[in-house]
């Protein structure tokens, strides 16, 4: 899945700096869903004040975060 993160440069670096993100469902009552980021890119608004992430994120499944 293809996404677009949109953020200052510090909320922007935080993000590339966590190896796996945690996402939760729309209504709490859904499970937690871990995903890594690949294909990352950044760009910039021309005043340099907005910066934007996009990536995919891959699943991570039970299995491989216990490894």
């Amino acid at each position: 899945m293809r996404v677009c993160f949109y953020g200052t440069d510090e909320e922007i670096t935080r993000i590339c700096e966590r190896p796996v993100l945690a996402m939760v469902g729309p209504r709490r009552s859904q499970r937690v869903v871990a995903f890594t980021l690949a294909g990352v890119s950044i760009t910039t608004d021309p005043y340099g004040t907005v910066y934007r992430l996009a990536a995919d994120l891959t699943e991570v499944h039970r299995e491989e975060v216990n490894e």
